[in-house]
């Protein structure tokens, strides 16, 4: 029998894991990055190509990975989508064609989750499956059994990763994700009531794309600029002309991403958090990497992790060592 222990976090753009063999040594350590993205093969034939893979689970044919064309815009993460992300990701870790492998997992959920007792623990079951899990990635056989998961708060990760941030501060974290943004207010490395000191709202790198299409459609003067494109745009930070960068459209989303931070910090202090009056604000989350410039600009405070897409599973896997390995 192999154990292996996992951190993850199956977040709406991608799906972030980091973990080893348990009787492996530190060096095994291992990251996973996979896009939370699915085709089915039913609708046409396509090559496996890049950063994707083909899977076989439970009859069906399905690419996972960057060809994916589903995406989630769904808050809840009890969708397949999720979970068959999630087990591609763990066959990762996993030496292919042998058996009785057991895994466990801490697991970042949801704040909205955590919140409704019934619904964590049905999102736990839900990725945890129902025995052995049998699936091919990539014309490889793997088997494997989810034997325990912790569940974990979202954006929770820093507070392990760097626990000198909190110490005998109040903070507050922000984790800009695909799809949402949180916020949890921690005293002294604790967050008090996991009520009312926290709270989620739909305004992630979504909405961000959504205002660097809009803006940079006004910039081209009504040539609509698809979300692609702005997706493109907004990780390169201009749009490329012959090739060439555009250095108009370079001001146009700085300017989106001033406007898209903005309405977060009015968010967080229309929740009744007075962001001024707090010792510091910590910033993870992949939609940070494209808001660093924005963040030190307006945040004097600010402490945003060294790669803040990675901050959440690095800190949960953390607690996974302890509860498994140590």
């Amino acid at each position: 029998m192999q154990e292996y222990v996992i951190a993850l976090d199956a977040g709406k753009y991608a799906i972030k894991a980091m973990g080893r063999n348990s009787r492996g040594m530190a060096s095994d350590l291992k990251k996973v990055d996979i896009r939370t993205k699915m085709y089915d093969l039913r609708n046409g034939y396509i090559d496996v190509e890049g950063k994707s893979h083909k899977v076989i689970f439970n009859g069906q044919e399905l690419i996972i990975g960057e060809q994916g064309e589903t995406k989630s815009y769904e808050t809840s993460k009890t969708i397949f989508l999720h979970q068959i992300c999630t087990y591609t990701a763990i066959t990762q870790f996993l030496e292919p064609e042998t058996r009785d492998n057991k895994v466990n997992m801490v697991l970042a959920c949801p704040i909205s989750v955590l919140k409704v007792q019934q619904a964590k623990l049905e999102y736990k079951e839900f990725i945890k499956g129902d025995g052995i899990i049998d699936i091919n990635v990539d014309g490889k056989n793997y088997s494997f059994e989810i034997e325990d998961i912790m569940i974990k708060a979202e954006g929770s990760g820093i507070v392990y990763l760097s626990p000198h941030i909190f110490e005998q501060r109040k903070v507050g974290v922000v984790d800009f994700g695909g799809l949402n943004f949180t916020f949890s207010l921690y005293t002294n490395g604790v967050c008090l009531s996991p009520t009312s000191d926290r709270f989620v709202e739909e305004f992630g790198a979504t909405k961000l794309t959504n205002y660097v299409a809009d803006d940079l459609t006004g910039y081209k003067r009504g040539n609509i600029v698809k979300f692609d494109a702005a997706e493109r745009a907004l990780e390169l930070g201009y749009l490329s002309s012959f090739g060439k960068v555009d250095k108009g459209s370079e001001e146009i989303i700085a300017r989106s991403k001033e406007r898209f931070f903005d309405e977060a910090c009015e968010e967080i202090n229309r929740h009744g958090f007075r962001i001024d009056e707090l010792d510091g604000l910590v910033f993870v989350g992949g939609t940070t990497q494209k808001l660093v410039e924005t963040i030190t600009n307006k945040i004097p405070n600010a402490f945003i992790a060294t790669e803040p897409q990675w901050s959440t599973v690095e800190g949960l896997y953390k607690i996974a060592y302890k509860k498994y390995i140590a």
